[in-house]
């Protein structure tokens, strides 16, 4: 007869073996996997595999990012970016806010904009981009160093998520690759040695580095006449203000060359009655935080902490601690993250419980609920997801935020089960051994096949 006290212990242990055997994870070892499973309605966990074990849940690590940024600035706070133009010297005054969200798309709306309004012939720009201090770019904390877009700069002052999308493809043999960027205007500077050749291979090398206040960008190699889709390639801009200011001019039709120059200005700028004095509004961060989370932006992540820690507690790098301050009041959590994006292999180490306490958190605010799991990818439809879980019947039933890095791939958020029930989860897997990223996605969608036909 065993005694009374072990029995509670036998029979929670015998709970997490059936959890873990009624889920096919082979491949994986079970150490190398984290899965939790909440029943919101009978308000326990019914799937609880390594559910305290820290791992890396990746890009999981925007969803505290979106709580924290919503508790402080709340879902319809707008970013303010200014414009002054006097017509008397052409002087044009900008007075970034850290708007995060700027697109090429935009840019031409508010190019064509400011036009109408009477802006042109400008003989000088004067931007005042010290939001954030005397520095105008700042990098993300992740101990990761390069030229690759999801490194770029943070800026008050930001287009294109301070990156260049560019296409390569061959022409003829021995001709030279042809080069196209997505972002139009006299920033970037272009050496291209890179030749075509025949064959189907591809030996481009593609760099950005920075050049009086420009991006460079040096192609080298070769590639195959017989590749026949462009090449993408995704790189950082290295001087954001220059970038924006630059390629908005061209956009108005201005000429080339326009000085630029940083200073602080007084609020008196924007309101002359001789000037033409604008404010464009950013979406409202709910929006913001929906195309964050949709589309796993680890710029905007970062610029959201770096604006809260620099216009809230005066120093870019203290906006890690609101993701703190918010895990320990309302999760009695203590947490050792480093970033809002989940970068870093090595960093952020959370666990399954963790996030399940959040999104129970979160889920316990009828009105921030919205907000917040509105800015999740669905299964099978939109986002990150998009192409996730194909074919299979949870497509559509699943929300939940992707997370990838090398050897790890994670999904967290909210789910209705095949019996109709709503569910809170959250799973991770590290160490995964695959060539290539589909491998560890295909895992998860089929762990996440089986948890709903399962619930």
């Amino acid at each position: 007869m065993l005694p009374k006290k072990l029995l509670p212990v036998i029979l929670f242990f015998t709970a997490l073996t059936l959890h873990s055997a009624a889920i096919d994870i082979t491949p994986v070892p079970e150490e190398n996997l984290s899965v939790v499973v909440y029943d919101i309605e009978a308000k326990k966990e019914v799937v609880a595999i390594n559910p305290d074990k820290p791992m890396s849940f990746a890009s999981n690590l925007k969803l505290l990012t979106t709580a924290s940024v919503l508790e402080n600035l709340g879902g319809g706070f707008r970013f303010m970016t200014i414009f002054s133009f006097d017509p008397a010297d052409g002087i044009l005054y900008i007075k970034a806010a850290g708007d995060p969200e700027m697109v090429i798309e935009k840019m031409w709306l508010l190019a064509s904009d400011l036009k109408r309004r009477g802006i042109s012939n400008v003989t000088k720009v004067i931007v005042d981009d010290f939001i954030y201090g005397n520095q105008n770019r700042f990098l993300s904390n992740s101990g990761e160093k390069g030229d690759n877009a999801y490194l770029a700069y943070i800026s008050p002052l930001g287009l294109n998520y301070n990156s260049v999308e560019m296409f390569l493809k061959p022409t003829t043999d021995g001709g030279t690759v042809e080069i196209s960027l997505s972002t139009p205007g006299p920033h970037f500077l272009i050496d291209n040695t890179a030749k075509t050749v025949k064959g189907a291979y591809n030996r481009l090398l593609v760099t950005a580095t920075p050049k009086e206040g420009k991006t460079l960008i040096t192609v080298k190699g070769t590639i195959g006449e017989q590749i026949k889709k462009p090449f993408a390639v995704y790189k950082k801009i290295y001087d954001p203000t220059n970038h924006y200011i630059e390629t908005l001019l061209f956009l108005m039709g201005e000429k080339d060359g326009i000085p630029i120059s940083r200073e602080r200005l007084k609020a008196s700028v924007f309101s002359r009655e001789s000037a033409v004095n604008f404010t464009l509004k950013s979406s409202p961060m709910r929006d913001i935080l929906q195309t964050m989370n949709r589309y796993s932006s680890n710029f905007i992540a970062d610029s959201l902490l770096f604006f809260m820690g620099g216009v809230l507690k005066g120093n870019v790098y203290k906006g890690i601690d609101f993701l703190k301050e918010y895990a320990k009041r309302e999760l009695n959590e203590d947490v050792d993250v480093i970033n809002g994006s989940g970068l870093g292999n090595d960093k952020n180490f959370l666990t399954g419980r963790f996030f399940i306490k959040l999104l129970k958190k979160v889920y316990s605010d009828p009105y921030l609920s919205i907000d917040y799991f509105s800015t999740l990818p669905v299964m099978g439809e939109d986002g990150t997801l998009k192409r996730a879980s194909a074919g299979n019947d949870c497509t559509g039933f699943i929300r939940g935020k992707t997370g990838s890095l090398t050897g790890v791939t994670s999904l967290s958020g909210i789910m209705k089960g095949k019996s109709g029930k709503l569910y809170l989860y959250a799973f991770t897997v590290n160490s995964f051994n695959g060539k290539r990223y589909k491998d560890s996605w295909d895992f998860r969608d089929k762990i996440m096949q089986q948890i709903w036909e399962q619930y």
